[in-house]
């Protein structure tokens, strides 16, 4: 980090610092005990799939009885999404409902033999619809119970429709909310699941839905003090920089080995930047300009590390001020690995990256080590051919 940008920083904290007060207004919201917070779970998708199947099951112990899964399949069939009707809930039998997690990959499966229902909920919080998935897991869903009645809701922060909308129901956390709000104030629960059932719905009104004066508020104080809390945010001690401090750690061995550049003044805990002997050899530095990342290189090799949960590498070029003998090697490049981004006038395009690795609950350095070191064969494989297809090969 240069000294001028040190300076802008230093001076940005210490404004911030000056104002610290202005992060009173936050109290009624950071100074609760929240379980869900304590765990670090408040946006992980499977820890919300536990909750739900286990509030939907009537056997559970919660003392909400049938009330969740009810409410669930009242949505459904209001909503036009399911095969029921309204006049079915009349003959349901919620006892023998059985609650599945993670049945042949699907979230949450709650099946009843006496009623011949089946109900299914695929749901999504910050990752995306996979190819065909909803249509995948239908099939299943209609193999696996040809004589049931199906209700298929497809769950996601915004309720926004699946690939597979003529037959999965959309939903809403805002209807999560509601639901368990209105079940939750109906009865009369024991002093541990209350507790447990309002931090619930605390995460979800302020970490998935939104909290309106929450939101207010952070934004204010945000714009105030954007580069100062972008700092805070950026070197804050969680998950992802636990794993970008191994990233770094591999990629200084490697340093010290010869086998790469690491470049981590362009670095952050979510994307960890690298160079190579034999790329910096096809993509040479330019002399008088600088691309995106403000550096003579117009290349870098991307750990992209979002999460902390998984990662993956990807080669990427810049196109900003970059000269044209460089572009005609990076048009070359385009032919022999075509990236998704064809424009005339592209910005950034990716030409490799390799398959996206999870990273273990445990954070198994050993392994994340040598899953980097197979990735770094693969990297040598397509500066391999990327070479011969160039004819730089000897």
């Amino acid at each position: 980090m240069n000294q001028e940008i040190y300076n802008e920083n230093e001076q940005a904290l210490k404004e911030f610092l000056l104002d610290i007060s202005c992060l009173d207004q936050l109290a009624e919201w950071s100074d609760s005990f929240n379980l869900f917070d304590v765990l670090k779970i408040t946006r992980m998708e499977i820890r919300h799939s536990n909750m739900l199947a286990w509030l939907l099951d009537p056997n559970e112990n919660h003392g909400l009885e049938k009330n969740i899964l009810e409410e669930f399949i009242r949505f459904a069939i209001v909503s036009g999404g399911c095969e029921l009707s309204v006049f079915d809930l009349l003959k349901i039998t919620y006892e023998d409902f059985c609650v599945y997690r993670e049945w042949n990959h699907l979230d949450i499966l709650a099946v009843s033999k006496q009623s011949k229902i089946v109900l299914c909920i695929e749901n999504k919080i910050d990752s995306g619809e996979g190819y065909r998935q909803l249509e995948r897991y239908r099939k299943w869903i209609y193999d696996a119970y040809p004589e049931y009645q199906k209700v298929l809701i497809y769950l996601s922060p915004d309720g926004r429709e699946g690939n597979d909308a003529l037959y999965w129901c959309s939903m809403s956390y805002q209807n999560v909310l509601e639901i368990i709000e209105k079940c939750y104030e109906k009865s009369n629960l024991s002093p541990e699941v209350s507790v447990l059932i309002s931090n619930y719905l605390d995460v979800i009104r302020r970490d998935i839905v939104g909290d309106e004066k929450l939101a207010k508020i952070c934004e204010e104080i945000y714009a105030k003090h954007k580069k100062a809390l972008d700092l805070i945010f950026e070197y804050k001690p969680d998950r992802a920089m636990d794993i970008a401090h191994i990233f770094h750690k591999w990629l200084s061995e490697m340093t010290d080995k010869g086998e790469l550049i690491a470049d981590l003044e362009t670095s952050n805990k979510t994307i960890i930047r690298f160079k190579t002997e034999t790329m910096s050899e096809i993509l040479p530095d330019a002399e008088n300009v600088l691309s995106g990342w403000n550096t003579k290189n117009f290349y870098f090799y991307e750990i992209i590390n979002r999460s902390g949960y998984d990662y993956r590498i990807q080669f990427v070029v810049s196109s900003k001020n970059i000269p044209d003998d460089l572009r005609k090697i990076c048009d070359r490049i385009n032919e022999i690995f075509p990236a998704k981004m064809q424009k005339e006038n592209w910005q950034w395009r990716n030409h490799f990256h390799t398959s996206k690795r999870k990273i273990d609950e445990s954070i198994d350095e050993e392994e994340l080590i040598k899953n980097l070191n197979a990735d770094w064969v693969k990297i040598k494989e397509f500066e391999k051919r990327l070479k011969k297809e160039l004819g730089l090969q000897p």
